[in-house]
């Protein structure tokens, strides 16, 4: 995906957002994980992710076998645990009354996801992976196509949209679909990661800065 300015592409312009510890403050997904499930599994397979000896689609699904709650149960949780970065709301909105696409993209459950964004107000295009909660282990239904050219994970990249975008990221899930997108906000692992490599990225603290920063751009 090339970089493109936003003149050239007029109207076709996306925001695209991660989800855990980017519209929230924690990454909720990994809490889930050792709360609900085992943590050993969970440290076990996250030191595999931080070494490159386990790709993430296994990380994950390995997590979430352990888990045996019901999705009821995980959902309440959630809504009770959630803290929202400031400011997300009403970016998005903002956003979208200036014509701007505004998507969300994860590698956790849409049904954790969809009742947050459900009480935020918030009605954007989502884009995560499902799970079939089953009493014996939860099982990952994967949505993103496995094997991406460019990192060889099941990879949001896939999904950022024919158009000029902006990613708004935090963490490892983020770094292939951040690499090929035009402008990018960054935080925490991902902003390391960008960093090291040289690429160019905005720190981020919370969608107010976001906002303030794209002022001229959702004006325009």
């Amino acid at each position: 995906m090339g970089k493109k300015s936003a003149p050239e592409l007029e109207q076709r312009r996306s925001i695209v957002i991660d989800f855990d510890g980017t519209i929230t403050q924690d990454d909720l997904l990994d809490e889930i994980a050792r709360l609900f499930g085992d943590p050993a599994v969970y440290e076990e397979v996250e030191d595999g992710l931080d070494a490159g000896t386990m790709p993430l689609r296994e990380v994950i699904t390995r997590e979430f076998a352990p888990v045996t709650a019901p999705l009821e149960e995980v959902v309440a949780w959630v809504l009770d645990r959630v803290r929202i970065r400031p400011g997300f709301a009403d970016f998005v909105r903002s956003a979208q009354a200036a014509g701007w696409d505004v998507h969300v993209v994860s590698s956790g459950f849409e049904e954790l996801i969809s009742p947050v964004l459900e009480r935020e107000g918030v009605d954007v295009e989502l884009h995560g992976n499902r799970v079939d909660a089953r009493p014996e282990g939860w099982i990952v239904d994967w949505r993103y196509p496995d094997g991406c050219d460019e990192c060889n994970e099941s990879c949001k990249r896939s999904l950022l949209p024919a158009s000029y975008v902006v990613y708004i990221g935090d963490g490892y899930s983020d770094r292939c679909a951040a690499r090929a997108s035009d402008r990018v906000f960054a935080t925490r692992g991902l902003a390391t990661y960008l960093a090291d490599l040289g690429t160019p990225f905005e720190p981020f603290e919370d969608f107010r800065s976001i906002s303030q920063t794209l002022a001229n751009e959702m004006a325009s």
